[in-house]
């Protein structure tokens, strides 16, 4: 049986238990584990957690519960951490989900400054349009009292919410979520927020068929030999009067007009808002026909992109991916590039497109299919639909600049006392996990960090130089500052 395939059925379950118990976000989760955590460890033993199913209404056989308790036990220590059972149920959140979040956010963010004042959130949640509320299963009381505790814990500085801290609470509310329940998803956002009522709201599907809409207009324009972004591009140059390599919303309209789209004016300033990635007000249209000649590069065999866009970095995925790996700790570079080696079934160093999705997933980054395409297309490098995992790995882990790389082998020569290698016992004596990094941001306690380290090394006997390097060249792909870095190496080891 493919028990990878299964216990996506059984998570799914779990989710859609969870729903019929009226539990809307992780706080409910977290409650009803700790009724069967006995000791307040935060922990689960396997009779815990079999318990913790059966009073969901979720019943496996023994094999099944084997295979659910392995995916759940991730470090084997034969307990079930509460995080760990929360980001694996959380993590599956469909584009469709994603991308009705996404523009909800851009709904209520008129001003499109990125970010949203909690007051206001408050003040414009409709809680007596929840679903629950108008199914009399809950009242708008507590509803809305669900609303701002939760999503206040997702604020950074106790004051407002960016579009990704909107989108981890909405990926809580997935997690009590069911698949099938799709329709209820969008329902739950615009229904409280009033989404389908303001005059300017452009679906996503809609936003989806524009695009598609302006490409085949395009492509109708364009000659046997050339591609789709020139077309494009000619165009924009056109009313592009100054020469700057931008243009605003009314030099928009006149091209998608020459191009003979009839789009209403919020359908194109809803076009224009979703190009206009910086919120300048201004489109660079050289990166609109990069995603244009990439549209139509499947099209035409012997037509390659020629524009920026074309091997440019997806920088803002690449830098959410970034500060995701930051919260989960000093060493989840290490961890993912783990999870990346294991998904090269070959063993060749690479990864299909398939097999690079599935190891971001078991990662735990909530990707769209655009952002994921984006991702693999640029480090796609000759373009044979394989990826350098390895490569990948670099690009987040970054070399040592010469400062950190001199404290590095500092901190060598006076742990291993000029010996090529030295056990992980003696690396273990030298390493203060109460000064890490985990434990200084308060992402982890002393007990969990100290584990963590052990986790890391239990399967090496003696360390290099070249490991150790390694080691500490992955912690400060997530470390900016200089004499941050600087405070964990002389801080940390003793």
């Amino acid at each position: 049986m493919d028990w990878r395939n299964k216990l996506e059925l059984i998570q799914n379950k779990i989710r859609g238990q969870l729903h019929a118990r009226k539990i809307d976000d992780l706080e409910g989760v977290y409650q009803l584990m700790a009724e069967f955590d006995k000791d307040n460890s935060g922990y689960l033993d396997k009779d815990e957690f079999q318990k913790f199913l059966s009073k969901i209404g979720v019943f496996l056989t023994t094999q099944e519960l084997r295979a659910v308790y392995d995916k759940y036990d991730s470090n084997k220590d034969g307990n079930i951490a509460y995080a760990e059972f929360v980001n694996l149920i959380r993590e599956n959140m469909s584009e469709r989900r994603i991308n009705v979040v996404r523009s909800t956010f851009a709904f209520l963010d008129h001003q499109r400054q990125g970010r949203l004042l909690l007051e206001s959130l408050y003040r414009l949640y409709q809680s007596k349009n929840h679903p629950r509320v108008r199914t009399r299963q809950k009242t708008a009381d507590q509803v809305t009292k669900e609303f701002v505790n939760a999503i206040s814990k997702r604020s950074k500085d106790g004051q407002s919410i960016s579009e990704d801290e909107f989108l981890n609470y909405y990926a809580d509310c997935n997690a009590t979520l069911p698949s099938e329940k799709e329709e209820y998803f969008t329902d739950l956002l615009t229904s409280t927020w009033g989404v389908t009522s303001g005059a300017d709201y452009v679906s996503p599907e809609r936003l989806a068929q524009l695009e598609i809409i302006l490409f085949e207009k395009i492509r109708q324009k364009t000659v046997t030999k050339d591609d789709e972004g020139k077309t494009a591009k000619k165009a924009f140059m056109y009313f592009d009067l100054e020469n700057k390599g931008t243009i605003d919303i009314y030099q928009f309209a006149q091209a998608l007009q020459k191009f003979g789209c009839v789009f209403s004016d919020k359908e194109i300033q809803a076009l224009f808002n979703k190009y206009d990635a910086d919120k300048s007000g201004r489109l660079c249209y050289d990166e609109i026909c990069g995603l244009i000649a990439l549209m139509g590069s499947g099209n035409n065999a012997n037509v390659n992109p020629v524009f920026q866009i074309a091997r440019a970095p997806p920088s803002e995925t690449l830098n959410r991916i970034r500060a995701d790996l930051i919260k989960k700790g000093q060493h989840s570079v290490i961890r993912m590039a783990t999870i990346f080696a294991n998904s090269d079934k070959n063993k060749n160093g690479t990864l299909n497109r398939q097999e690079f999705q599935w190891a971001m997933k078991e990662s735990g980054f909530l990707l769209t299919k655009t952002e994921y395409d984006n991702l693999f297309r640029y480090f796609d490098k000759n373009c044979d639909d394989e990826v350098s995992f390895v490569e990948f790995i670099s690009f987040l882990r970054k070399p040592l600049t010469q400062f950190r790389s001199d404290l590095v082998n500092q901190l060598w020569n006076r742990i291993s006392n000029g010996q090529q290698s030295i056990t992980i016992q003696q690396l273990k004596q030298f390493y203060d996990a109460s000064k890490s990094q985990d434990v200084t941001l308060g992402i982890k306690t002393v007990a969990d960090a100290t584990k963590d380290f052990n986790d890391i090394w239990k399967d090496v006997q003696a360390v290099t130089q070249q490991q150790f390097n390694e080691y500490l060249t992955d912690i400060s792909a997530l470390i900016e500052s200089e004499a941050t870095y600087e405070k964990f190496i002389r801080n940390s080891w003793k």
